[in-house]
């Protein structure tokens, strides 16, 4: 009876101490952002998404692929995160490299990038393959977020 009013009671806390830790995470629904026009971002941000969409396929005789990151960085360092379980993508996440805080992004787990980050202000593609038409679609949306 007390062997197995123990595992109960290790039960109950490891129960807890899953869901306190959870509890603890910032979350982040992008969508949940202030939607803003590519032709509104920062000009240098608008250079640098068109930058990056012309050269993430480099065609020398091959075509080339080039894999770039999932954030930029401005001034400041973040790192995307994410977590799996075998061939599955269980979370996606953000990491500021300077105090260590994360964010872990909530409903969709599939979140559109590049994500653009400036200070603690992130913008993020309302849809995927944006970059693809955004030369020729100064209306393409992208959400803003302020990491607090």
């Amino acid at each position: 009876m007390e062997n197995n009013l123990k595992h109960i009671f290790y039960g109950i806390f490891a129960s807890l101490a899953l869901i306190a830790f959870a509890g603890c995470s910032r979350r982040i629904d992008y969508t949940d952002g202030e939607p803003v026009k590519f032709s509104d971002l920062p000009k240098e941000v608008q250079d640098t998404l068109i930058w990056w969409e012309e050269h993430t396929t480099i065609s020398i005789e091959d075509t080339v692929v080039v894999e770039l990151g999932d954030v930029i960085c401005f001034d400041s360092g973040y790192e995307f995160l994410r977590s799996e379980f075998g061939p599955w993508i269980t979370s996606r996440g953000l990491r500021r490299n300077r105090d260590g805080r994360e964010w872990k992004f909530s409903g969709n787990l599939n979140v559109p990038t590049p994500i653009v980050a400036i200070g603690d202000t992130i913008y993020i593609p309302s849809e995927y393959n944006l970059l693809t038409y955004i030369k020729d679609n100064p209306d393409a949306v992208f959400f803003r977020q302020v990491l607090k």
